[in-house]
């Protein structure tokens, strides 16, 4: 007795498929392998981080936010920091905005290689992802030297950063971002240049310029796209208005031109680190002296640093009530913004809310998989490179 392809049926896609990159749940209905329509489910993972910034002081949240994006954490803590520096009024310092920008960009290379590491994985090209892991392994080994966490630093603080950047860490960031070609050369000879992996990815998945606006989509998925968006050049914040560079745009808007932006992305945020490299100038790393006292090495009593680093943390500072401030940065997944709302208490924020890209890119798939076939749908996910950890915040 045959199968009867013409009936439709629904199908769970999820929320524990490797291939949805997190618990995310897609209701497909479903006749034979081609899908009818998409209705993705989000919510298995919710951590209440919004919620829980309610009661907590403004310096005491930042950790919550590494949190939320786990592979590019100093993203969502520098779009926090900014928005608590134009609350109280503190700038950073000169140094400390260079060291930022190599920071984060360090940060999207690292996210980058592994949406590309997964994307291929996904459609069954296993080494690929061995490699990008590897490439990680170097920067997370920066972070730790200039942070001392390999994930979730703490690192950026009203004012600057927590400590500086050494003579040998640089020397260490140069070493890797003068080798990156070598990587990206793996990409293009084991993906790029793969003639399945182009018949699986190129003419699927198409994200026309009106569906980015339509569904609010930026960063790389918005590029690949034709839409050149880029909050680092059209809105600079940090030392991007002192770099040379410009968006990485394709008009091809399908799943390959999104991994091959992001593959290009790698190689310009590697431009964008030397040359903050070079222009960086000397001097302090953070304004606040409550900082500089915790890291001064004369301070031999370790209890004394202890108190002091406590009292900041805890008590911290305030800022004017009534508040209401909005300050995005570009992440690696595109426009990550932080609202910031205080009435009364004005040591704890009365709301906080993050703007998060991967929450606008799911919804996404309830118009892109439509048409598609459940193989296409694993190419699609996966170019879109979200973050369910990001969208349930």
């Amino acid at each position: 007795m045959g199968i009867d392809v013409t009936k439709e049926f629904i199908l769970s896609f999820g929320p524990h498929h490797p291939s949805t990159h997190g618990v995310l749940r897609l209701v497909l209905k479903m006749q034979g392998e081609r899908i009818i329509s998409c209705s993705p489910e989000v919510g298995y993972l919710h951590r209440g981080i919004e919620k829980m910034a309610e009661s907590k002081k403004w310096l005491q949240i930042i950790p919550f936010l590494d949190r939320m994006d786990y592979l590019a954490s100093l993203s969502s803590e520098h779009a926090y920091v900014i928005s608590l520096e134009d609350s109280i009024g503190i700038a950073p310092s000169p140094r400390a905005i260079f060291i930022r920008t190599i920071m984060d960009e360090l940060t999207r290379i690292a996210s980058h290689v592994i949406a590309i590491g997964s994307a291929t994985h996904d459609i069954g090209i296993m080494s690929l992802l061995l490699y990008c892991f590897e490439e990680r392994e170097k920067i997370l080994d920066i972070m730790k030297a200039v942070t001392g966490k390999r994930m979730h630093p703490a690192y950026y603080v009203p004012g600057g950063v927590y400590s500086d950047l050494s003579d040998n860490t640089i020397e260490q960031i140069k070493n890797f971002t003068k080798n990156i070609d070598a990587y990206i050369g793996i990409v293009y000879n084991v993906a790029l240049r793969n003639i399945i992996f182009q018949r699986r990815m190129k003419e699927v998945g198409i994200i026309t310029k009106g569906i980015v606006e339509d569904y609010g989509l930026t960063g790389p998925n918005a590029r690949a796209s034709g839409v050149g968006t880029d909050i680092r050049k059209h809105a600079p914040y940090a030392a991007y208005d002192w770099l040379e560079f410009e968006p990485i745009v394709s008009d091809s808007c399908d799943c390959y031109a999104r991994i091959l932006v992001r593959t290009e992305e790698i190689r310009q945020s590697a431009s964008l680190i030397e040359q903050c490299i070079d222009k960086m100038p000397s001097g302090e790393y953070c304004s606040d002296p409550i900082i500089k006292a915790i890291n001064n090495k004369t301070l031999l009593d370790s209890m004394f640093k202890e108190s002091v680093f406590s009292y900041y943390f805890e008590s911290g500072f305030e800022v004017r009530r009534k508040t209401r401030i909005y300050r995005s940065v570009e992440s690696p997944r595109g426009e990550l913004g932080i609202f910031l709302m205080s009435r009364d208490n004005v040591k704890k924020p009365h709301r906080l809310h993050v703007r998060a890209p991967s929450f606008a890119h799911i919804q996404a798939l309830q118009w892109l998989l439509p048409g598609c076939d459940i193989p296409d749908a694993t190419a699609i996910i996966g170019s879109m490179d979200f973050l369910i950890s990001e969208c349930d915040r």
